[in-house]
């Protein structure tokens, strides 16, 4: 692999030389980030409706609800009693866990609840 990585960066450092990386097209200008590049073709055209008419994917609104939810408890808890509490956190974490396999990325997951 390092023999690779040798060819590579020789070829790299030889375009330079020869000024090859200089006037591209674009140079200088910001990157145009409005296109996910890893967004399926046939669904991008739905994707942008949703977004630019304020929509989201349902896993998307299924993480705020949690989240608001979190907030909600967080602020209250103190309210209740321990087995009200226990149970409302119980019903959080199972929302949490389901929430977590239909998520399609995994960054996007979330930690169960701990009061």
């Amino acid at each position: 692999m390092d023999e690779w990585r040798f060819i590579a960066d020789r070829k790299i450092r030889e375009a330079m030389e020869q000024g090859l990386f200089e006037k591209l097209d674009g140079a200088g200008e910001p990157l145009d980030l409005t296109e996910n590049p890893f967004e399926d073709r046939a669904q991008r055209m739905a994707h942008r409706l949703l977004r630019n008419n304020g929509f989201a994917p349902a896993w998307i609104e299924e993480g705020r609800e949690i989240d608001a939810e979190i907030r909600h408890l967080r602020a209250h808890l103190n309210r209740f009693d321990a087995v009200e509490r226990s149970r409302r956190v119980e019903l959080l974490n199972r929302r949490i866990a389901a929430y977590n396999l239909r998520v399609p990325v995994a960054s996007a997951q979330k930690l169960p609840f701990r009061p």
